[in-house]
């Protein structure tokens, strides 16, 4: 595709070419912004009238204070303001014989309408102070159509766990994490949600999950929409993350954390739990925004950012550490223009713990020997927008986006696999080298109970290597214009050109398995929407366009003797989306939604073993012709306020699924299946969730009860299924007829929410003795129903239907408790807090042996006549069956400072 816009671009005269490129680089220079700016901005809106008469205020001046944002009432005495960054301002209004009035502390959130009214006084006696009123927020939101979710700053600082966005996450229905610690939105397979960080996609497309890491503490509103996002959204069948950081202000604000961990960490040679004792868990953050040095607040501001953090597992070998930090500028060089530049870098490396791999060996009794990662990622983007009118924003946006995973034993770090001691090839270049001798348990010592049982020896190591790395270059833009006070039209556009590269090789046996490739591939989209907002309803209506080019010639029939080298068609999904709300009162919203949502497999299910190669291990081979996964979704839901501080929010949904990848066997060889990625496989989701929330600000107590009911069926769980059960092993080999119950199929989650917090000024006694205030308290508890699992007998054969069993319902409850010193000024706040997770350290079982439903057994014994000590080898047997993955993690307690200028 590339060449062929290439060569046309050459037909085009020379004085054509200069004149796109000059109109280009004067809309960067102008800073006419991006479609990234949009989905990190919203609309305020509302009426300004005489607070005596309730008669219009014509011309009445509406300003976001200490930003260029400012606009005139009608005269219906309406007004609105869009693109309005994410966050809390204070809203201003005046006119000529009117008190001046001031509302404090109004939020914008992405995407959405803000309503501020204001019935402003004439005056009497001219007075030399504004009026100041603290807005509240709308007790519905009446223009949302979609299940969205809001986490803002002042929210999450007070939760008890936010060490990665997907621990936060776990506080919403719907939301369900399996025992692989994947994350999963309303019964989508893991890989379903598209995150984006300032408007800007940091999604992995090998691994289909944020390929950077996001800092919580960095944040100023996190939201995930689970169902019902707009057309302006793509690449996503399950779900919307939203991270956005805040921009600088006229005032300098800044923040500083930091904390230290201690848990119950697993001995793996006497397969017990600690007592509680600190760890290697650690971490130091800040933030700090306000005016770029001796410039003007309003015209320019930054916001930065950093992270240290050191997480240490209550595994053995299962760390990582990461170094993150991000600036973000924000440039108006006039009233209608506005740049904003982000650049956000994150290093880190680590250790996964895995007690039994797939082939079951077991790295316990010699943990080094299992593999490191090192990871890189970083983000830079720029874009603004241009105010044509009052009405109207044009939008630009170019970023660059890459990240990049590296796999290898530790004492072969940075060293690629082909500069390995023990490798060589012959004349043919086929290899015959001696990394898979006494490597990989290939040759226990019997003699050895722990390696006649399954653990591998001392020196051994997994001969794996791994790299991955995806990069791509974007522009996007779009237009939203304000068609009057109902009518809002957006119109936008994108186009990616990824480069991606992947090398991989695998030592267990003289025959290695390895593959490596690069590639091209390209995404575009398109897409419009209008928003409708009336009285009695609002609409969002939208249509997605999107094309997806795979880039590769690859051998359509690999097992076949002759070669059939073709060009991956490239391929094109129409999304069309609707969603409705209906004010039934101002305390009361219903709304429903429908759409059709499209996803690329991720990019190893296309470019994998290419080249055909079917003479090494149990053969995988891509397809670059796969469809993009469907998803058709439903939604009805009800937004009830009861009384003036409870909510009620209720929704049932319905999900059909579509073209899933999978894995079929298109031959064998020796014996053995060769396997393709086809999209094959297919679900159904239906679900509800329930949630009662009491709001905060209205007294010391606040929290909510969430339900979630969710039944996943399907014909997978995930599309490496085939290959790992029916196809290559021996246990369970029957393939499922029609649906079943997927693995993470969890039918009933409740969260419950607690929150107690007491300003500075409490009067409360406790024995004639004040107590102090300014501290807080905050519980969160967790239920789940069991996931489901499949039976076996001692020889493998399946009993009963795939998923019948199910695993033991579990619960757990973390909690935060912090308090307050004010210094000196007060706006300088120190917070001392305390955060537990599983406060009770209970243990959870996520994961049993299919042959016993136990985690502690997997009722194999070694085979006998060895000349080995009995005691010796029913103690290995025993910790060969103890798997502390199979065993949610125990308590864990951090203690901290946190300073707030």
């Amino acid at each position: 595709m590339v060449s062929t816009i290439t060569r046309k671009l050459e037909n085009i005269p020379l004085s054509t070419r200069l004149t796109i490129t000059l109109t280009i680089a004067l809309l960067l220079l102008c800073g006419v912004g991006p479609s990234g700016f949009a989905k990190v901005s919203g609309k305020i809106s509302g009426t300004v009238e005489d607070s005596e008469s309730g008669d219009p205020l014509h011309g009445a001046t509406v300003r976001v204070d200490g930003t260029n944002l400012v606009t005139q009432c009608d005269e219906d005495g309406d007004y609105f303001i869009i693109g309005v960054p994410v966050g809390k301002y204070d809203l201003s209004v005046s006119h000529v014989g009117y008190e001046s009035m001031t509302k404090k502390e109004v939020r914008v959130l992405v995407d959405l309408t803000t309503p501020v009214d204001f019935a402003v006084p004439q005056i009497a006696v001219e007075l030399p102070d504004m009026m100041i009123v603290y807005a509240s927020a709308p007790v519905v939101q009446k223009d949302l159509t979609a299940s969205k979710v809001i986490f803002t700053e002042e929210r999450l600082k007070n939760l008890p766990n936010i060490q990665s966005v997907q621990a936060i996450l776990t506080n919403y229905p719907g939301v369900v994490v399996d025992r692989d610690n994947s994350l999963h939105i309303r019964g989508g397979r893991s890989g379903q949600v598209t995150y984006y960080l300032d408007g800007f996609s940091v999604q992995d497309p090998f691994s289909s999950t944020a390929g950077i890491r996001i800092m919580p503490t960095a944040l100023e509103e996190l939201s995930l929409t689970s169902g019902g996002f707009t057309a302006g959204y793509g690449e996503a069948l399950s779900g919307v993350v939203s991270a956005v950081t805040p921009e600088g202000g006229t005032a300098y604000r800044g923040r500083l954390r930091a904390y230290s961990a201690a848990t119950h960490e697993y001995d793996v040679r006497n397969g017990e739990w600690g007592s509680l004792g600190l760890t290697d868990n650690r971490s130091v953050s800040f933030n700090f925004s306000g005016p770029l040095p001796g410039q003007d607040g309003k015209r320019y501001s930054f916001f930065s950012a950093g992270e240290y953090l050191r997480g240490d597992s209550y595994l053995p070998h299962n760390w990582s550490t990461y170094y993150t930090g991000m600036t973000k500028v924000t440039i108006h060089p006039s009233n209608r223009f506005r740049i904003k530049a982000n650049a956000t870098y994150s290093i880190g490396d680590g250790a996964r713990y895995q007690h039994r791999d797939v082939n079951g060996r077991s790295y316990d009794f010699n943990l080094n020997g299992l593999p490191l990662w090192d990871r890189e990622a970083y983000l830079a983007g720029i874009s603004g927008h241009y105010t044509i009118n009052d009405h109207m924003l044009a939008f630009l946006n170019l970023d660059r986006f890459s990240t990049r995973t590296e796999v290898a034993p530790p004492h072969l770090q940075g060293v690629h696999w082909s500069q390995w001691p023990g490798y060589s090839e012959d004349e043919f270049g086929v290899y015959n080298g001696t990394i898979q001798d006494d490597n990989y348990g290939n040759n226990p010592d019997q003699s050895d109970p722990a390696e006649a049982v399954g653990f591998t020896g001392p020196g051994d190591f997994d001969p794996t290597y791994s790299y991955r790395m995806s990069q791509y270059n974007s522009i996007s833009g779009s237009v939203v214009d304000q068609m009057g006070k109902k009518n809002q039209l957006t119109a936008g556009f994108e186009y990616r050109r990824y480069s991606i590269d992947w090398d991989f090789k695998q030592f267990y046996n003289d025959q290695p398995y390895g593959e490596a490739y690069t590639s091209s591939p390209t995404y575009a989209s398109v897409f419009a929407e209008d928003k409708l907002e009336y009285e009695d309803f609002v609409v969002n209506v939208g249509l997605r366009l999107d094309y997806r080019n795979a880039d590769v010639t690859f051998d359509a029939t690999p097992t076949d003797t002759s070669v059939d080298f073709r060009e991956a068609e490239a391929k094109t999904s129409l999304s069309p989306r609707i969603g409705v709300s209906f004010p039934v009162s101002d305390r009361s919203v219903v709304h429903f939604n429908y759409g059709v949502y499209y996803q690329q497999p991720r990019y190893d299910y296309l470019y994998t073993n290419l080249e055909g190669r079917t003479n090494t291990g149990l053969p995988q081979i891509g397809n670059p012709d796969l469809d993009p996964e469907e998803t058709i979704s439903y939604e009805v839901g009800l937004d009830h306020m009861i009384g003036e501080s409870l909510r009620l929010d209720a929704t049932a949904y319905n999900k059909d699924i579509n073209d899933l990848v999978t894995m079929h066997q298109i031959d064998t060889i020796a014996g053995n299946p060769i396997t393709r990625y086809t999209n094959d496989d297919y679900g159904s989701v239906i679900g509800v969730d329930l949630s009662l929330e009491k709001l905060p600000g209205t007294g010391y107590l606040s929290g909510s009860v969430s339900y979630g009911y969710m039944m996943a069926k399907g014909s997978g769980s995930n599309a490496s299924e085939p290959y790992y059960t029916y196809l290559t092993s021996n246990v369970d080999t029957l393939p499922p007829v029609g649906e079943y119950y997927l693995d993470f199929d969890q039918r009933h989650t409740v969260t419950a929410v607690l929150d107690f917090r007491v300003p500075a000024n409490w009067n409360a006694k406790l024995f004639g003795m004040k107590i102090p205030g300014a501290w807080g308290v905050n519980m969160v508890g967790y239920y789940g129903s069991g996931f489901p699992y499949t039976r076996v007998d001692s020889d493998g054969n399946r009993l009963g239907q795939r998923n019948e069993e199910r695993l033991p319902a579990s619960y757990s409850v973390d909690m935060r408790v912090n308090k307050d010193f004010t210094l000196g000024k007060r706006n300088q706040i120190l917070t001392m807090f305390v955060e537990v997770d599983n406060v009770f350290n209970r243990r959870n079982i996520i994961d049993v042996y299919s042959r016993t439903g136990r985690p502690d057994d997997d009722a194999v014994t070694p085979s006998g006549g060895l000349a080995l000590d009995a005691d010796d080898l029913a103690r290995f047997n025993r910790l060969y069956d103890l798997d502390p993955e199979n065993y949610s993690a125990p308590r864990t307690i951090r203690t901290g400072l946190e300073l707030s200028f």
